[in-house]
């Protein structure tokens, strides 16, 4: 009871922000911050509380006999309602799940070979390129790919010193998202979840101390994270 409490003050809290909206019942609450906050809460998280809040009625609105309790939640009800409520209440950020570590960044004058040997030694796919403090794009592998191809039909061969500003022209629908470093997981889930509904896949969330473009990434959230986050 205390957890669930504890759940349906912060449900409360988020959606009118402390406003005295007099008496709600859960569903309804739980279904606008749903609706409003949809990045803050996991299909499963919703599900488990919409269980969790039949439990908590047939405790609070029960009969007793002989002064004994007749319904007694389970073990498993109660972790659940605490992991919920820890979850909701504290969600774990995606850097802090994922222990990322500062990605490399390249400048746009670099060459292409000198990306691809970063790439190969650290086992990335991709890498942001920054000109100062300025978002270029991000060298991915995939454009590094197009410009190979060209490369070949062009010149049957490699220009050893082309920079990355001249591969990063042949980049096409690999948008990015920069988020601040305090992102929690669900968040970054339901950032990749929602672009792809939209049809437009994100290449990568790029981690910033507040999400600006103009800062230097301290991180770089993939889709091949995306299970790992989910799981957290």
């Amino acid at each position: 009871m205390s957890a669930f409490n504890d759940v349906e003050a912060h449900l409360k809290f988020m959606v009118y922000g402390g406003k005295d909206v007099g008496s709600v019942s859960f569903a309804k609450l739980l279904e606008t911050f749903k609706t409003k906050r949809s990045r803050d809460i996991t299909q499963k998280q919703y599900d488990d509380l919409r269980v969790l809040a039949q439990v908590r009625n047939s405790l609070t609105h029960e009969r007793q006999f002989d002064d004994q309790r007749l319904a007694v939640p389970t073990d498993t009800a109660i972790a659940a309602m605490r992991h919920i409520r820890d979850r909701l209440l504290d969600p774990p950020t995606a850097i802090t799940v994922l222990r990322s570590q500062r990605p490399l960044v390249v400048e746009p004058g670099l060459s292409v070979r000198a990306a691809l040997d970063l790439m190969y030694e650290n086992d990335f796919s991709q890498l942001p390129v920054y000109d100062d403090d300025t978002y270029k794009g991000l060298l991915t592998t995939n454009t590094v790919a197009r410009w190979v191809a060209d490369q070949m039909r062009q010149h049957d061969g490699l220009l050893e010193d082309a920079s990355i500003a001249t591969a990063l022209s042949f980049q096409e629908n690999e948008p990015v998202r920069h988020v601040p470093k305090s992102v929690t997981s669900t968040r970054a889930v339901r950032t990749f979840v929602e672009a792809a509904e939209r049809g437009s896949p994100l290449a990568a969330l790029i981690v910033t101390e507040t999400g600006k473009s103009h800062q230097r990434p301290v991180a770089v959230v993939t889709p091949a994270d995306i299970p790992k986050l989910t799981d957290s």
